[in-house]
């Protein structure tokens, strides 16, 4: 049970790391594509609407509502629900739990990226991997190196705590 109560605190870690490395890249002048469309599309779902024009959307600033519920559901994803996958994957298939969960969560981090490539940008109206996104937009790195960030902090906290 410890496991997955570290990987939900590790969850929540590696989001906010993922979060600071994101705005990081932001003063940098790296654009991910996401901007503030998060908040935007969850608050969408109340009218069953699940996909969205990003293209159009990132052209209107995003309003604090949109920005906080963004916000939370990205932890709440991040830290339960992503996380979780984590030590569900070793109760599922039954592989033995690694020494190193600095480098498992490295791992889980880079394959988690997969989620943003073929179910976020598509939703946002930006394709498969991000290639119909806005002009200038860099739709594979930054999102790897995020995901990367978020792995390790969930590799870190249970490689600590466990």
């Amino acid at each position: 049970m410890d496991l997955w109560i570290w990987a939900f605190i590790g969850g929540l870690a590696g989001t906010s790391a993922m979060d600071f490395g994101a705005r990081q890249l932001g003063q940098l002048g790296v654009n991910d594509a996401l901007g503030g469309l998060l908040g935007r599309w969850v608050m969408g779902f109340r009218q069953f609407r699940f996909v969205i024009d990003g293209n159009v959307e990132l052209k209107t600033p995003e309003t604090y509502r949109e920005l906080k519920v963004g916000t939370a559901f990205h932890y709440i994803v991040g830290g339960g629900g992503v996380a979780l996958m984590y030590p569900t994957w070793f109760a599922i298939t039954g592989i033995t739990l690694p020494e190193n969960h600095i480098l498992a969560g490295l791992v889980f981090g880079v394959l988690s990226v997969g989620l943003t490539w073929i179910l976020q940008y598509p939703c946002f109206g930006f394709g498969l991997f991000g290639r119909k996104g806005p002009k200038g937009a860099s739709t594979i790195l930054p999102p790897l190196l995020l995901h990367s960030v978020y792995g390790l902090g969930i590799g870190v906290v249970l490689q600590l705590a466990i």
